[in-house]
């Protein structure tokens, strides 16, 4: 079974760790992480405009990429401690639309996701919920959708 687990901006090792404990030895992970391209658009927008045109954005893709793959790196540790094979992969764009759409060129069948990634200094207001990427993952994947909580 191909199953891929999108793999966030931390807790990633945490989600592959949930997934192992469902996996089978034959399963394959793909680990998925995307930058999000959505957020900076001011920053691109200026850029073009009042910076020279390799200016900033250049540099903070270049973190963002640093931190992806980082974050791949540290949840290909976790699967090969849980003895399972993977794959990983660094995606630019909206999280929520390109793991839909790997998820179908992969023919996954299964997409685990964490149902929110909060900082750790982010202040707990009500119920736990599930996030905006987690959202459109549960309504628009083409596969089985296996969404993890965090514990209270």
């Amino acid at each position: 079974m191909r199953i891929l687990c999108a793999i966030g901006d931390r807790r990633g090792a945490e989600l592959v760790r949930k997934v192992a404990r469902f996996a089978g030895s034959t399963d394959e992970l793909a680990l998925v992480h995307v930058v999000d391209t959505g957020p900076r658009h001011p920053v691109n927008h200026l850029e073009g405009h009042l910076r020279p045109p390799h200016g900033r954005g250049q540099e903070m893709d270049a973190a963002e990429n640093d931190a992806g793959e980082a974050v791949l790196r540290e949840a290909a540790a976790e699967a090969g401690r849980a003895g399972l094979a993977s794959t990983s992969r660094l995606e630019r764009g909206r999280p929520e639309q390109v793991m839909v759409a790997v998820a179908r060129e992969l023919q996954a069948d299964l997409l685990a996701v964490l149902a929110r990634e909060l900082p750790a200094s982010h202040p707990r207001q009500g119920p736990p919920s599930v996030g905006h990427t987690a959202r459109f993952i549960l309504d628009h994947a083409p596969t089985d959708v296996i969404l993890f909580r965090e514990r209270p």
